[in-house]
């Protein structure tokens, strides 16, 4: 794989002192208040303008010329309700809070580029605005900051997003078009009719209505092949009051996730439909309630074009131009609805060692993969 001189130790080991500093302090959704200070304060001794935006957020600018288009790099900043089980000495601080989604890494990545952008800003063609978004865990960030305008002054022209897996050694992947799937949150309200199990004919059980329910899922998971990748997934299931006692409502609640938002609407109709003709059948009053709907992010196909080229150069075989889409989302997709962006994907798994997932207690990944994600990020810059 390419080396760069303008990547150098220093840098390197400046972003592995901040990404072990963050996971020892993790913080949960909107109150990451002392890691929102740590980052203004690295900003300021760099010499880049900052502010806070709303509570925890940040928002810097690197400002070349007013007339130049500015490119966005989105950081998120918040960790998980998680308490860590790694033993190595830079473990969470903070008990039952964690970084086990690699946000401390993508924060020490952008303050290491932001200082390394600095210093060579003889050489770009593009403001560069940092946002260090709070509360994405929970899917409030980015429509947070959108409402404090943090794509404006100066606009932002081009979003460039990434993440860190442990899932492959040293790459990195960027999907073709759609990155990351439409989830919904869902919930199913199973109104029966009560009664004494010794006069049954009299109730409507909610229960084995719920069981019904489960079954058009499966059929779904298992019969519908020509809109996946998808999942319909179920995680609670709440329901009954006595052994003797015939359950009157079940609520279920879960997940739908698609690949696109015409899959993932066809997929919710089509459910709503099985479940009206159960409904007729059974006599019981069934409601499938969507809370909350994350639009997919659709990469742009310029930005993909440029990442294409750099990633090939610097990754050499290890560059994937990805088909698959992963059934995750991310609330950056609301940015990607006002301007053009990328969601880039850096592997970095543990060699010789278990490599633990995404929102494991035991998450973690090799730091080596720093550097060539500031090379990859840094020619980005340049390129766009």
């Amino acid at each position: 794989m390419k080396n760069s001189s303008k990547v150098n130790d220093y840098i390197v080991k400046e972003v592995v002192k901040i990404r072990r500093h963050l996971h020892r302090h993790p913080e949960i959704s909107e109150r990451e208040y002392n890691t929102c200070q740590y980052i203004r304060n690295y900003l300021n001794d760099i010499g880049i303008d900052n502010k806070k935006i709303g509570k925890t957020g940040v928002v810097a600018t690197l400002m070349k010329n007013k007339k130049l288009p500015t490119i966005g790099i989105r950081a998120e900043i918040d960790a998980l309700p998680i308490n860590e089980e790694n033993t190595f000495e830079y473990k969470s601080k903070n008990s039952g809070v964690m970084h086990a989604c690699g946000h401390d890494g993508i924060v020490a990545v952008t303050l290491g580029l932001a200082e390394l952008l600095s210093e060579n800003k003889d050489k770009l063609t593009s403001n560069i605005k940092f946002i260090f978004e709070p509360a994405e865990e929970v899917g409030k960030g980015a429509r947070k900051l959108i409402e404090e305008k943090v794509l404006e002054n100066p606009k932002v022209d081009n979003m460039i997003i990434f993440h860190f897996a442990n899932s492959l050694p040293t790459g990195m992947e960027v999907q073709r078009n759609i990155s990351t799937a439409t989830i919904g949150r869902l919930s199913i309200d199973i109104k029966g009719k009560s009664s004494h199990w010794g006069d049954a004919k009299k109730g409507i059980d909610a229960i084995s209505v719920s069981g019904k329910v489960l079954n058009i899922i499966d059929e779904m998971n298992n019969n519908i092949k020509d809109k996946g990748p998808f999942i319909l997934g179920i995680g609670v299931i709440n329901e009954g009051v006595k052994n003797n006692i015939m359950a009157d409502n079940v609520r279920l609640e879960g997940t739908l996730r698609a690949v696109g938002d015409d899959k993932f609407n066809y997929l919710l109709n089509y459910l709503e439909e099985k479940i009206k003709v159960l409904s007729n059948e059974s006599g019981a009053k069934i409601e499938v309630n969507l809370e909350s709907k994350l639009p997919s992010v659709v990469n742009d196909p310029y930005l993909v074009e440029v990442a294409r080229k750099i990633g090939e150069d610097i990754f050499k075989e290890r560059f994937v131009l990805g088909e698959e889409v992963y059934l995750a989302g991310d609330n950056a997709a609301y940015y990607f609805q006002q301007t053009p962006g990328i969601r880039m994907l850096f592997f970095a798994q543990r060699e010789n060692e278990v490599n633990y997932p995404l929102h494991n207690s035991k998450f973690d990944f090799d730091e080596n993969i720093f550097y060539y994600a500031l090379m990859m990020l840094y020619e980005m810059v340049l390129s766009i």
